[in-house]
Formats: C-alpha cells, structure tokens, sequence
C-alpha cells in the first residue's frame, strides 16, 4: 500500500480548536428519528465524504473533520462525513452544519462495502433534499478497479478488502437517477484515479468528475476556504466548485488535478473507436515507449492518453489528422479543467491516463469493465502491444 506524506498538522488536533461547536455522540443511533425523516430538510448543496480510514490515514480523520466543520459557515450547506477508523469498533456518521456537528455511531464496520455506502445514500436521500449534491471518496486508491481500502472489515477475514469501482459507481449512478441528476461532482480523493477507465466509468455518477492523475497528499487542506467560498457562492456548478478545490488545495498535497464534463465523457465511444479503427488498419510502425514515460501505481503502468495518441501520429502519418481531433476533443471539451502544480514536474501528461497492460492476461482481468466493453481499447493494445 503506498503510504501517503505524513503532514504535521499541530494545533489542528487540538480540542480548543472545535470549542464553538455542539458535538453530540449517540451510541448505536443508526438513523435519525422518524419524525424528521418524513420532514426533510432543505439545502443548496449536500456534500457526502466517505473516510475509510481504518488504514494508515487514520492520524489524518479528525483534522479533516475539524476543517470541514470550520469550513461550514452558510445555513444552506450541510456536510455528511461516513468515516472508519482504525481501532474503532464500528463505523461513525458526522453530520455538519453550521455551529453544529453531530456524531452517530453505526452498526456496521465494513467501509469497504458498496452495500454500506448505498445505505448511506439512501439515508441522505431520505433525509434531506438538496439543489445540488456532490460525494468525496478519501482514501487510498489502488489498482485500476479498486478504490478505499478496509484493514478491519468486523468478519474473520484478515487481509484487507478493497471497494470496487463498477460497483460503487452503479450505486451512485441509481442514486443520481433518484434525485432527478443533481449530483453535480463526484471527487475521487485518491491517488491515481486520473484514468480513462475510471472516468468512464463514473461518466453517469454526476456532472463533473474531478480526480488526480498520480498521487495525491494527505490531510489535504482545500476544505474550509472552498466550504466558505460555496457558502457565498451557492449557485456554483460541480466544474466550478472542483475549481475551487484545485484553488485552494497546498501545494505539497498533489501533482495535478482533472475535471472532466462527463456529458463529453459519454461521446467518448463515438469519438475514439473510429479512431482506433483507423489505428488499426494503419501501416503502424513500432512505437517507442521509453519515450513515452509510463508511470507505475500499485504494481500496474499507465501511460498518458494524449501522449499516446500523438506518439501514434508520429508513427502512421496517414491518420495525423484523426488524431489531432481526438486530442483536440479530449483536452478542449471532455476535459473541462487541468490544473497542474506549477512546483511539480508533470513531462507534458494531459490529465488523464490509460493502463498499460503487461500481457493479454493482464488485459482479460479487466475486460468486465465498460470502458473495454463500449470503447475498442483490447482492440487498440492488440495493435500496439500485442500484434505479432
């Protein structure tokens, strides 16, 4: 598992820094009462965190919730943050509004079950309406279909378990239907989630999906400036608001950011299995991938899309033109916003990457996936990588 920067983050952790606020603890209080479930209540923008902490990130959980509730300053906002934390029996509910935090204590311990986190949203769902809604996932990423990882899971089972990417975003996908698709932005908190099979894949979870390409720090501390920045400015969008994020995010916690308008994302079939037909009826010469920099995550190599299709060009100067509209598309529409730390060097990556499978084999693990089955991506390695 690759650790992330430990940040000494001082008086954060210090008890005087929540003294305004009225913290309840409710002991096995898995819901809220059912008078106020038949009453919902009302807000410009919830904001859903989902902490799976019972890792290596724990230091890092109480600092974030002390943040997020400073950040909380406008009534029309309220932050629901799920977390599990190391050493904890079971997993907690912080809900945040402003001058307010109360905590509940759940009866479950498993942070890495898509079963759990869509309770989760059916419990949101029931319990408050909202203008718009954006859900954060914090955690660690992991290979290309796993996200969030659970060392403690409350069962017998002693290796850690993993969240699945088609999964989660099935179950938010349902949810966004249910609220009539006001979730504007989904944050994928983690590192290297800046892939076109994880973007794809999210394409109808919300508006604007915002992630990083490689990896990403720890606390993170873009939370109270863009919580009290919305508060003011509630009539923002989640391309927007993910700007914000990117704004007022250190320095040291990231390489780079992308925000993706998924209503681009969706045309991406239409867009590139034309290209990769040409690609692979082109007189394709041998790519050199040295050039290329691949970069490795959780013992996988991605390469980045822009750069792959351009070195592509290089080598089948017959579809040059093809190409160049692809990319065109890609950084111009599908990517909304690019944000790259100007301290960090980047060696020319657009934002998004795309696996490099080893072998066939590799490929076959994945193929459930819809990026491979609605995009000719096995079609395009067969030819890049695997032609004999």
């Amino acid at each position: 598992m690759k650790r992330r920067k430990f940040i000494q983050y001082g008086a954060i952790g210090s008890a005087s820094s929540l003294a305004t606020f009225n913290i309840k603890n409710h002991p096995n209080q898995e819901l809220i009462s059912s008078e106020k479930m038949n009453n919902k209540q009302h807000y410009k923008w919830v904001i859903l965190y989902w902490m799976p902490y019972d890792n290596d990130l724990y230091p890092f959980g109480f600092p974030i919730l002390q943040m997020l509730a400073r950040g909380v300053q406008s009534d029309n906002i309220l932050v629901v943050v799920q977390a599990d934390f190391l050493g904890a029996n079971n997993l907690s509910r912080s809900i945040i509004t402003k001058g307010k935090v109360e905590v509940q204590q759940l009866k479950t311990a498993n942070s890495a079950s898509e079963e759990v986190f869509a309770e989760y949203l059916n419990w949101a769902n029931s319990q408050f309406v909202a203008n718009k809604w954006a859900i954060a996932f914090l955690g660690h990423g992991g290979q290309l279909d796993k996200i969030s990882p659970d060392v403690n899971t409350g069962t017998l089972q002693l290796e850690t378990q993993w969240m699945n990417i088609k999964k989660l975003s099935d179950v938010i996908t349902n949810f966004n239907r249910e609220i009539n698709s006001r979730v504007e932005l989904f944050f994928f908190q983690n590192c290297n989630k800046g892939t076109i099979e994880a973007h794809y894949t999210f394409r109808d979870a919300a508006n604007y999906t915002l992630s990083s390409q490689k990896l990403l720090g720890a606390p993170n501390y873009y939370y109270e400036s863009t919580l009290q920045f919305l508060g003011r400015n509630l009539e923002l969008n989640g391309g927007q608001l993910a700007e914000k994020i990117m704004k007022f995010e250190r320095s040291d916690m990231y390489n780079s950011y992308t925000v993706t308008n998924n209503q681009y994302v969706r045309e991406l079939p239409g867009k590139l299995n034309p290209l990769i037909d040409k690609i692979t009826s082109s007189k394709l010469k041998p790519i050199n991938w040295g050039e290329l920099k691949p970069y490795r995550y959780m013992d996988e190599d991605f390469i980045d899309v822009v750069l792959l299709i351009q070195a592509i060009a290089k080598e089948a100067t017959d579809i040059q033109n093809n190409c160049d509209d692809f990319v065109d598309f890609l950084k111009n529409l599908m990517i909304y916003k690019y944000h790259k730390n100007p301290a960090k060097a980047n060696s020319g990556l657009s934002g998004l990457g795309l696996l490099l499978p080893s072998n066939k084999e590799h490929l076959q693990k994945y193929r459930y996936l819809p990026v491979f089955s609605e995009l000719k991506l096995v079609e395009l390695f067969n030819t890049i990588l695997f032609k004999n």
